[in-house]
């Protein structure tokens, strides 16, 4: 289907020159490259190029004499990547916006509402996905890495261990299955470390103000990653020996190999921000200390690295391990010294992570025991796959009951049924069966139950208000505490989860932190809500998923070797064309708009 400009609602008289900081495009020459990469241009081609910087580039909805016609830009970015004079929404959307609404072009609310594709909305850091992958089939490398890395700085990472909630929303798979975007952001980053595009992202003009981070987990370093980029000095301090977070000591090396996790932390550190690690606050510093050396702003990102107990009888016997301080003491020291038959105790990523390492480590025999049911584990399907294909067997429904030991080792574990995991409100409250008994035998038992927040680190400041659970965060779009000018995130703010939700809080945390020394408002506009573009299919060519190449099982066993070898240079070009690209486009009949 193709609109002209004759199709255009006759009120629809939008003028180049009434647009304020129409000084980005005064040297628009027409040339058509917005064009000619736009994934839905058929819609557009008959535009002036001038006018689609503000109708397609901007997202600017068009209306057009058929109601039954709508069609919304998908905010992809591949076309203010083709323009050579540059040019960028986010500089000009506000202005857009002004005049739009004021010569009712579009409904107030118009601009709150648009929409994008799915795989964009589902991906906690907002990633221009149709973008990025748009740059890969075009062979456009260094493009793509930048696309990615204006909304997160670890691509090689997440490439590896996302858990690529964005898959599961991806529109291809209604037609066959759905794009391999986490292994097309590892091609582009891989690429990048290899040498071959060699991309640091620019920082604007340094500013004065010094910001603390206390933490250099993925929320910590996101939040310095984007304060770079604002020009601000940023120091990150960090109680571990080693910066990363858990990503360093809590996802085991054959996920996320040391190299790939140092080399890009590598990254942030050649954008200016310096790391020092071994520091705690509480002990080593504290807020009024940094204050006194001049720090303006904070942000609190210590993690979840204190393990929870069971409150189990003979729970403290010699042989019984808590599962994180196991995989740390792996990552720091190399080897922990385990017996032949373990069993881990609970049914989450770390708990999975936690058996394969001791796999790794020495075991002959590893056992995961969960409370949940199979179809209740917290795990990811993909990891229990892992752990299944490599010989782990998973006994579901049932808890420990007590810890049984002979002179002072574990010797066994005497489990009772568990019958139901949640109460009728849906709250952790599990039910028991007793008079329904197992025992199992173990040399060691690894303990993966849930992390707590470490609050010694309150030390440090004091006045900072806290619950059980940890820091108080009273909004949890700014992330602003009690104290002006401190900020919580990560983790320690809302519990255990991925590296890109930490991405995307640490992102947060750095726009609070820049209103805040500038004297904004830290809080105006940053409840937007995202909505998705749903494809219904019609004539889609079907085309195979590219297959990741992984080491054969009897190889894994015995090594942390990185599992995943990354997609070829052919087969990322061919996964990259399988992206729908029409997921940005909304006509009556063949997509839906969901909130």
């Amino acid at each position: 289907m193709t609109i002209s400009t004759n199709d255009l609602d006759p009120g629809f008289k939008f003028e180049i020159a009434n647009v304020p900081g129409n000084e980005l495009i005064k040297h628009c020459f027409t040339c058509g490259a917005c064009i000619a990469v736009c994934p839905v241009n058929n819609v557009c081609s008959e535009f002036d190029p001038r006018k689609i910087i503000h109708m397609v580039i901007l997202g600017l909805k068009k209306r057009v004499l058929s109601s039954e016609n709508i069609w919304y830009c998908s905010h992809c970015e591949s076309c203010r990547f083709s323009c050579p004079q540059g040019v960028r929404s986010s500089k000009v959307m506000d202005a857009l916006q002004t005049i739009a609404v004021r010569d009712n072009y579009v409904a107030a609310d118009a601009f709150q509402k648009f929409a994008t594709a799915p795989c964009k909305v589902a991906c906690p850091a907002h990633i221009s996905i149709q973008g990025f992958i748009g740059m890969i089939a075009e062979g456009r490398y260094r493009d793509g890495l930048k696309l990615i890395k204006e909304e997160m700085p670890f691509p090689c990472i997440c490439g590896r261990i996302c858990f690529h909630p964005c898959e599961n929303k991806c529109n291809r798979g209604k037609v066959d299955e759905p794009v391999a975007i986490e292994y097309l952001k590892r091609f582009l980053a891989d690429r990048d470390l290899a040498g071959d595009i060699n991309y640091v992202p620019e920082t604007e003009e340094k500013k004065d103000e010094k910001i603390a981070v206390i933490g250099a987990g993925p929320a910590g370093l996101s939040a310095a990653y984007f304060l770079a980029i604002k020009g601000y000095p940023v120091t990150v301090f960090e109680k571990l020996p080693v910066a990363g977070g858990m990503m360093a000591v809590g996802i085991p090396a054959y996920r996320l190999p040391r190299d790939i996790l140092r080399k890009e932390i590598k990254t942030i550190i050649d954008m200016g921000v310096e790391i020092k690690s071994g520091v705690t606050l509480g002990k080593d510093i504290t807020i009024e200390s940094l204050r006194n050396e001049g720090y303006k702003a904070f942000f609190i990102a210590v993690g979840r690295h204190a393990s929870r107990g069971l409150n189990v009888k003979g729970e403290n016997l010699e042989g019984i391990i808590h599962g994180i301080n196991f995989l740390k003491d792996i990552s720091l020291k190399g080897k922990v010294s385990i017996g032949e038959r373990v069993i881990v105790i609970g049914g989450g990523n770390v708990a999975i992570d936690v058996a394969l390492t001791a796999l790794r480590s020495g075991a002959k025999e590893v056992l995961i025991v969960c409370l949940e049911g199979r179809d209740e584990m917290h795990a990811w399907e993909y990891e229990i796959k892992d752990a299944l294909d490599e010989g782990i067997a998973i006994i579901n429904n049932w808890g420990p009951r007590r810890f049984i030991g002979k002179n002072g080792h574990v010797k066994s574990i005497e489990f009772k049924h568990c019958t139901a995991v949640l109460d009728a409100n849906g709250s952790f409250n599990p039910q028991y069966d007793e008079s329904e008994l197992m025992t199992l035998e173990a040399d060691t038992v690894l303990l993966s139950i849930g992390q707590a927040c470490d609050m010694s680190f309150t030390k440090g400041v004091p006045d900072l208000e806290v619950s059980p659970m940890g820091p108080v965060v009273k909004d949890p779009f700014t992330l602003e505490t009690n104290i002006p000018g401190i900020f919580v995130g990560g983790d320690a703010s809302y519990g255990p989860r991925s590296v890109v939700e930490a991405v995307a809080s640490g992102k947060k945390a750095a726009i609070s932190t820049d209103r805040y020394l500038r004297g904004e408002d830290i809080k105006a506009d940053r409840s937007q809500k995202w909505n998705s573009i749903e494809f219904e299919s019609q004539n889609v060519k079907l085309a195979d998923r590219q297959q990741m190449q992984r080491l054969s099982i009897d190889r894994r066993k015995n090594s942390f070797k990185e599992i995943d070898s990354g997609f070829s240079e052919l087969q990322a070009r061919l996964e990259a064309k399988r992206c729908l690209r029409i997921c940005g486009t909304q006509i009556k009949g063949m997509v839906s708009v969901h909130g």
